[in-house]
């Protein structure tokens, strides 16, 4: 294989979705002369709690795109506790929704395809070059040319490395999905979920989290634990695994019975740098949420201010992307970005039982309203252009 293209998107999850389908809409022309890649194939397994908040939904209807095509169960409300206590969320008429990264993906992508843009699965890149005409992308299946490259091929791609993104602490989590548990601690309707920050204490930056979903048809419920590691001098007392054991000893489950997986997430930081001359990155490459490492609605956003890049680079013949980095931190999505950044380090950094109980369990009117506006709906017009340009 062997393509000349004017985009090469490097990656075909949320992110690298996002972008060949604003592309398309921004610009048709050039979304004909865009390739995009993925080592796998989709459907393809991946890991990830799989809640959508009402960001999604608005992206989504943005680009005609119909959500309730994917399998999907609601999260009816979002309980965020310390020790089975504290605020319960809803974010809109619901909390969010929980689909299988499996299925959402391959909708994507199949939607991609529907927009026109070629699509080339099982293609790994293996090294990327600056040359004198663009970027040459060296792949598993022959060489690509491209005129300008998006990065969209995860925490630990290849894209990011070449840009020398550096800033951004990388968070860990683990989970597993198991048919519904004996009960659920607190005892709440198997609609809801939780995220239990009760750990931090021992030096958990981060929760827990127990999500309702659904596979193949079958009521299950998806638990797992995420670490953000965004105070980097704050120790672990133990270990995820041992943690994740005590949580789901609460529902009646025994950690060796179950399947564990994990993996790293690179988040946001606002020193990231989030593109080079001829590349930008996008989703997961450029930076998830630290605050929840919440991370779909954050590549359909940055996949459309890649897009924006896209366009706007080639109508001025300038594919520098001097200014991607400061665009996307002043955008909604960056400034809601940097919000969570630093509610990050100062929720996870506060380390002190007496303050957590404070913020959780006497503060719920400010923690509610933090959520609701401060971190999520972001994604209202025109928070994903860069010069309002339509």
């Amino acid at each position: 294989m062997d393509y000349d293209v004017d985009v090469l998107i490097v990656g075909a999850g949320p992110a690298g979705a996002s972008t060949a389908l604003h592309l398309a809409q921004r610009s048709p022309s050039l979304a004909a002369r865009t390739l995009v890649l993925d080592k796998a194939r989709h459907p393809r397994h991946k890991l990830c709690g799989g809640g959508l908040v009402r960001d999604v939904d608005t992206i989504l209807e943005g680009l005609g795109l119909d959500l309730q095509e994917v399998p999907q169960v609601d999260a009816e409300m979002a309980h965020l506790h310390l020790e089975g206590r504290g605020a319960g969320v809803k974010l809109g008429e619901i909390a969010f929704h929980v689909v299988r990264r499996r299925e959402f993906d391959a909708w994507l992508v199949n939607k991609v395809r529907d927009a026109g843009v070629r699509v080339a699965e099982e293609v790994e890149v293996l090294r990327i070059d600056r040359g004198p005409e663009g970027m040459v992308v060296e792949t598993s299946r022959g060489r690509i040319r491209a005129r300008a490259v998006v990065g969209a091929d995860g925490s630990r791609g290849m894209c990011r490395r070449f840009v020398g993104g550096g800033a951004g602490a990388t968070a860990r989590l683990i989970e597993v999905t198991t048919p519904p548990p004996p009960r659920l601690d607190p005892p709440l309707p198997a609609e809801e979920a939780v995220f239990e920050f009760r750990s931090i204490g021992q030096g958990v930056q981060g929760y827990f989290w127990s999500f309702p979903m659904v596979i193949d048809g079958e009521r299950m419920r998806n638990f797992g634990i995420y670490d953000s590691r965004v105070v980097a001098d704050r120790p672990l007392a133990g270990s995820l695994r041992g943690f994740l054991a005590v949580e789901l000893a609460r529902h009646g489950l025994r950690l060796a019975e179950c399947k564990v997986e994990g993996h790293p997430i690179h988040l946001f930081s606002s020193a990231s740098r989030l593109a080079a001359p001829g590349i930008v990155l996008a989703g997961d490459s450029a930076g998830a949420d630290p605050l929840l490492g919440e991370g779909i609605s954050v590549a359909l956003g940055y996949g459309a201010l890649a897009a924006a890049a896209l366009q706007e680079g080639f109508e001025a013949g300038d594919l520098e992307f001097a200014g991607y980095t400061r665009q996307v931190h002043k955008s909604r999505l960056g400034r809601s970005l940097r919000r969570r950044h630093l509610a990050a380090r100062m929720i996870y950094g506060m380390h002190q039982p007496w303050i957590q109980r404070a913020l959780w369990w006497r503060m719920e009117p400010l923690v509610r309203a933090f959520v609701r506006s401060l971190v999520f709906g972001w994604a209202r017009p025109p928070a994903l252009a860069i010069t309002g340009r339509r």
